[in-house]
């Protein structure tokens, strides 16, 4: 899953939550599911980037190019999160 599927997959949770006592149990338990999957995907997806950046020599731009894409993994785990913990309640 790329960091576009992943913000897409986001965005439908994030619809989905938007009223949680509306969701039938079975489907609140399938996007918590999904939700966590997502979250282990993008943390595996940023301990990858800093090995790469750690474990090699690369040049600062493309240095500067893998930090971003790390953030932007961080931030994505930060808001499914929420989500999980909005599913929880």
């Amino acid at each position: 899953m790329g960091i576009r599927d992943f913000i897409e997959h986001l965005r439908e949770h994030r619809e989905k939550v938007q009223n949680t006592e509306a969701l039938p149990e079975a489907e609140r338990a399938e996007v918590l599911r999904q939700a966590e999957m997502m979250v282990g995907m993008a943390e595996a997806a940023a301990r990858e980037l800093e090995s790469v950046v750690n474990n090699r020599r690369v040049n600062l731009p493309e240095e500067h190019a893998l930090r971003f894409a790390q953030d932007i993994f961080l931030y994505l785990i930060d808001e499914e999160e929420k989500v999980k913990e909005r599913l929880r309640q």
